[in-house]
C-alpha cells in the first residue's frame, strides 16, 4: 500500500473542512512527523487522536542520525520549515507520496524526484473513490478558497475545471 506523508496545511485544512473520516477512508497509509503534529493546534491534534488509535495515522518519530539528515536538509533549502523538511525526508525514505499546500515544498519535491500533491489532488481522489460527490467536493472547494484558507492560492483555472467536471457528476 502507497504511504501518504502529510504536511500540517493539507491536515490543518482537512480538519477544517470536517472531512477526515473521509480522507482516512482512502486506500493508503498515511503518516505525519512528530515535529509536523506537535506544530498543530489542541483541537486539531483532538481530532486526528481518532484516527491515530485507529492505526489510520502513524506519528513518526525520528532517530539522532535522521534529525541530523533533517537539519542538514534545512541548512541546504532555507526556505523550508524543520517541519517541511521532515515531511520531505520522511516522504524520500519510504518513497511515499509527499501532500502539502507548501508551493515550495511541494517544488522541491518534485526537483528531487519526489510525488508531491496538494488540495486539489486530495479531493480528486475522494470524487475518484466515490467518497464525496462531485457536489460534495465542488463545495468543499468552494469553502477551502473562499472561508477556511482564501490566502492558498491554488489556481483559478484548475479549480474551475473541477468544479465544472463535479458538477457533472453530480
Amino acid at each position: 500500500m502507497r504511504i501518504i506523508v502529510n504536511d500540517a496545511n493539507i491536515l490543518i485544512d482537512l480538519v477544517e473542512l470536517e472531512l477526515l473520516q473521509q480522507f482516512f477512508s482512502l486506500p493508503f497509509e498515511f503518516q505525519t512527523t512528530g515535529s509536523i503534529f506537535d506544530e498543530l493546534y489542541e483541537h486539531q491534534q483532538m481530532e486526528l487522536l481518532h484516527f491515530i488509535r485507529q492505526e489510520r495515522l502513524t506519528i513518526v518519530e525520528f532517530t539522532e542520525d535522521e534529525l541530523t539528515s533533517i537539519n542538514e536538509l534545512n541548512l541546504k533549502k532555507p526556505a523550508l520549515s524543520t517541519q517541511d523538511c521532515s515531511a520531505f525526508f520522511q516522504a524520500h525514505k519510504t518513497e511515499g507520496i509527499l501532500i502539502t499546500g507548501d508551493n515550495t515544498l511541494r517544488k522541491y519535491a518534485k526537483t528531487n524526484h519526489l510525488e508531491a500533491y496538494g488540495h486539489l489532488w486530495v479531493l480528486d481522489m475522494l470524487v475518484e473513490a466515490g467518497i464525496l460527490s462531485g457536489r460534495e467536493a465542488s463545495v468543499s472547494l468552494t469553502n477551502l478558497t473562499g472561508r477556511i484558507n482564501p490566502r492558498l492560492g491554488l489556481p483559478d483555472a484548475e479549480c474551475q475545471k473541477r468544479h465544472s467536471a463535479w458538477i457533472l457528476i453530480g
